[in-house]
């Protein structure tokens, strides 16, 4: 099995310039993300793992190592999840199955 994540279902987001607002509706909170995490939510369309989005980062961000981008997108991939603007899967035997975090 394989760990995937994508973006919540409720969650409405805006670009501003070189980051992105998203709106929490069930929570009516707003998460401004930076630079970096624009890039990864961005990457969140359809369900993808963190190693993929480090293998995109890195090819996108001149001078950052896969290791550091691996670091960066983990991090960034647990806080988006323990605020609810993620949800994970493991994917495997072509289904999806939502991992509760």
């Amino acid at each position: 099995m394989v760990l995937s994540f994508r973006r919540g279902a409720d969650i409405e987001a805006a670009p501003l310039q070189d980051e992105v607002i998203l709106f929490h509706a069930p929570q009516n909170k707003f998460c401004v993300l930076n630079r970096t995490s624009s890039f990864i939510w961005s990457q969140l369309a359809e369900p993808t793992t963190c190693e993929e989005i480090a293998m995109r980062m890195g090819a996108s961000f001149s001078g950052v190592t896969i290791q550091e981008a691996m670091s960066d997108v983990d991090a960034a991939l647990q806080e988006m999840l323990s605020l609810g603007l993620i949800v994970s899967f493991e994917t495997g035997n072509g289904h999806l199955t939502e991992v509760n975090r």
